[in-house]
């Protein structure tokens, strides 16, 4: 069976253990990280002790030597073939992280691999195996262990190789088909001719230009696809209609696309001209990803201080959406929200459905039957405030990740910024079905259940607790940790965890000093 997260209402912080469960429901209250777990009697019980995630891959699988340069990037030594697991590298090397104050799945190792990284946001590994991560700052990091001791330091591991020149550095973006880098700058999109042997990819040609970067979400998180290159732009703030309030804005909130085999030198795409819009109503998302399968997917931010029916309901709403993106896909912002935990006269909502949007200054044209015609409603979502940020799917089994997880996707919780306690801070696994389906959440009159599997976060080595949390160890140490980038290297087959270490609401300002996480299968 799944492992579940819950929560529950006005009770102090409580730790969970994650476990398989059987009929069971949960009593939640948004950004109220507490629990309280009933059994299908209504017995009141406790959450049981962690279970194994699953035993590692196929010892069969092997994993093809790159470069000496990219294979020395994911520390797994020089080029040739790595067998299985009893090749891969050791996760656990390392600086560790004190049992006490760290989660991490059952059967499995965390590693602090990079300190002091700065607002590190998200990271991306190159198919030889360097890390690429960009920092809010601008600069472009190349990571790659030179000396193979399963650590990124010193001026050699960790160089800045590209500046998107402003500060909203997201993520970049390697085409390995034809060689560029891409990443978002604050006038739109950038690229370089990437070279593996240079410390420095010089300046860069600008690609798209005219796009807006003012308000809260000023960040363009950019892929490129089969010759597409895939933009998104966030909303301006938490509510914000279009040119015309009663459609669906085609500036902002929106994913847009541009067909690169049409781009001239020196020409670049107008943000408000050229492209297509390919993906409308998305109010903040940061993290798209394409599968295996060529399917893309993405997690969003949806909108604070919602009420439903004249009551205040934000602490349980919205859900934050994990959608797939499809050519003309409507997902709801401004006008629609995703229910995590409604209750009315006729009983609770069910989980995921499309209810119209009420908050204090916003006025919305629409109601409820017209977001349940014309809002695409999310595959699944995670729990309100908890701000996901990254998505990436564990296709390639080298036997460092849990054979289980396979086809499944990881993504990162920020942890929401206004809320107390916050929520989130944290590493998530959501299975996939054979279908390419994850699982909904289940709303009941106790509360909200969700199907999903802690990786890494807050707590101790036997107990996960959501909310904020922060680690020290001779000195190394990150507080608070919160996540950003994910991804699974592709040489040593481990889970690569950026944070940015940014300040949480109500607490103090932190150094900034941000850390790359890794994560793997111990050894037997």
């Amino acid at each position: 069976m799944r492992n579940v997260t819950v929560f529950g209402p006005g009770l102090a912080r409580t730790t969970l253990g994650l476990a398989a469960v059987a009929a069971l429901t949960v009593n939640c209250n948004g950004d109220d990280d507490s629990t309280t777990v009933t059994t299908s009697t209504g017995v009141g019980g406790t959450a049981g002790s962690g279970g194994s995630p699953g035993t590692g891959g196929s010892p069969g699988t092997t994993a093809s030597g790159g470069s000496s340069a990219g294979m020395a990037g994911a520390g797994a030594g020089a080029g040739g073939e790595a067998g299985g697991p009893g090749a891969m590298p050791d996760p656990c090397r390392g600086i560790e992280l004190p049992e006490g104050e760290h989660y991490v799945a059952p059967g499995m190792c965390a590693r602090a691999v990079a300190l002091d990284q700065g607002r590190l946001r998200q990271i991306s590994f190159t198919a030889a195996g360097d890390l690429i991560g960009v920092r809010l700052t601008g600069e472009i990091i190349r990571y790659r262990d030179v000396d193979g001791d399963g650590m990124f330091a010193g001026a050699d591991e960790i160089v800045e190789i590209a500046n998107t020149g402003g500060e909203n550095g997201n993520n970049a973006h390697l085409d390995e088909e034809s060689g560029y880098l891409y990443a978002g700058t604050p006038d739109g999109v950038s690229r370089w001719r990437y070279d593996p042997d240079s410390d420095d990819l010089g300046e860069p040609e600008e690609v798209v230009v005219g796009q807006p970067s003012s308000g809260t979400h000023m960040l363009h998180t950019t892929h490129v696809y089969d010759g597409w290159l895939y933009v998104h732009s966030g909303s301006e703030n938490n509510l914000v209609f279009g040119e015309n309030e009663e459609e669906y804005d085609t500036h902002r909130s929106v994913l847009k696309r541009f067909d690169l085999s049409e781009l001239e030198a020196g020409d670049p795409f107008d943000w408000s001209e050229d492209g297509e819009v390919f993906v409308v109503g998305i109010r903040n998302m940061v993290g798209f990803t394409r599968s295996a399968a060529g399917e893309m997917f993405g997690v969003v931010n949806g909108p604070d201080n919602l009420m439903y029916d004249g009551e205040d309901v934000h602490l349980d709403n919205p859900g934050e959406r994990l959608i797939k993106l499809e050519a003309g896909g409507a997902h709801g912002y401004p006008f629609c929200f995703t229910a995590q935990h409604i209750e009315t006269g006729s009983g609770v909502v069910p989980a995921g459905t499309q209810l119209a949007t009420e908050a204090d200054g916003f006025t919305n044209p629409h109601d409820d039957a017209w977001c349940a015609e014309n809002s695409t409603p999310p595959l699944t979502f995670l729990h309100a405030h908890s701000a996901p940020l990254d998505i990436t799917f564990y296709e390639n089994d080298l036997g460092v990740l849990p054979e289980a997880w396979l086809g499944g996707a990881f993504v990162t919780e920020h942890g929401s910024w206004n809320t107390t306690p916050s929520v989130g801070h944290r590493v998530v696994f959501i299975p996939f079905d054979d279908d390419g389906m994850p699982p909904m959440p289940d709303a009941t009159e106790q509360g909200t259940a969700f199907p999903l599997t802690v990786v890494f976060g807050g707590g101790s080595v036997s107990a996960h607790e959501n909310g904020t949390w922060g680690w020290s160890n001779d000195g190394a140490g990150e507080d608070p940790v919160r996540p950003v980038g994910v991804a699974v290297s592709p040489v040593d087959g481990a889970l690569y965890i950026s944070s940015d270490n940014a300040q949480v609401f109500g607490e103090g300002e932190p150094p900034l000093a941000g850390v790359i996480y890794r994560v793997g299968l111990k050894p037997d």
